[in-house]
């Protein structure tokens, strides 16, 4: 069995920092800040499970085919993330209006600097900002039951229909790429990321398989923050499965990664309620 320690250790690095961050987000927001003392868990229903599951399967399909239209989207999208990401991140340490100028002057080096680790850097924010504000908005059952189903979308969209696979070749190809660019060489974290070549030098962790098990992770925050560190932690096991059946295909290609993941955090968080 082969495994790539040094490969994986940069997975594990940004993996982790996306997952404390996250975590610090939906703490300070749902526990320390004054007005989330207590968090209102969204209204849930099937009618509106089924909503959200059409709205989304209806616009992966037509962000997998339409490439012109996926090269917009993808960008302003990107775009849109990283300044809600920021500006929740540094609104739990600065006053308004001041959260937003370090946001604005954050996004503008992230777009000036144009290299892979600010690249990464800005994705770790965003992911962490969109998926703890949403986890503060559900229960960790809701949060449960999007992971779990997310899970088996994975593996539909990726070895089925493999529409999950052109949609990602359209985001590599647009330039705008929600997702982790992890290079082979240390070195590469400081190449401008419109040279990387996907698939060769680099691999993309994509933003689902952070940000679902994180957005899981956050909805436990204000009930009990031990849970979410240890299911954490073994989402991290999960990752690190991944890595494993990853680097040992006997052919190389794109695999959903996010079902170990969430298995090992389901499993993390039924070994939390026997700990907590």
């Amino acid at each position: 069995m082969k495994i790539h320690f040094d490969f994986f250790l940069k997975e594990a690095i940004l993996f982790i920092l996306a997952i404390a961050v996250g975590t610090f987000i939906a703490f300070h927001y749902g526990v320390t800040t004054i007005e989330a003392d207590v968090v209102e868990p969204l209204e849930f229903s099937w009618s509106s499970v089924i909503t959200m599951v059409a709205v989304f399967l209806t616009f992966s399909f037509v962000m997998a085919r339409f490439r012109t239209m996926a090269r917009i989207v993808f960008r302003l999208f990107l775009f849109f993330i990283v300044l809600f990401g920021m500006d929740l991140f540094f609104g739990a340490f600065l006053h308004s209006p001041w959260d937003l100028v370090a946001s604005i002057l954050a996004m503008a080096v992230i777009y000036t600097s144009r290299d892979v680790l600010t690249h990464n850097l800005g994705i770790i924010v965003a992911i962490a900002g969109i998926s703890a504000a949403i986890g503060l908005s559900i229960t960790p059952d809701i949060g449960l039951f999007i992971l779990v189903g997310m899970s088996m979308y994975d593996i539909i969209a990726v070895y089925r229909t493999r529409h999950m696979v052109r949609l990602a070749e359209n985001m590599v190809q647009s330039g705008a790429i929600f997702g982790f660019l992890i290079p082979v060489r240390w070195r590469d974290f400081f190449m401008p990321r419109d040279k990387a070549k996907v698939g060769q030098d680099f691999m993309i962790l994509g933003s689902g398989d952070v940000g679902v098990p994180l957005l899981f992770i956050s909805s436990m925050v204000t009930t009990s923050l031990l849970s979410a560190i240890i299911t954490g932690v073994f989402a991290v096991i999960g990752l690190f499965i991944t890595h494993l059946l990853f680097v040992n295909q006997h052919e190389r290609r794109a695999m959903a990664a996010l079902p170990p993941i969430a298995t090992a955090s389901i499993i993390g968080y039924l070994v939390s309620i026997f700990l907590v």
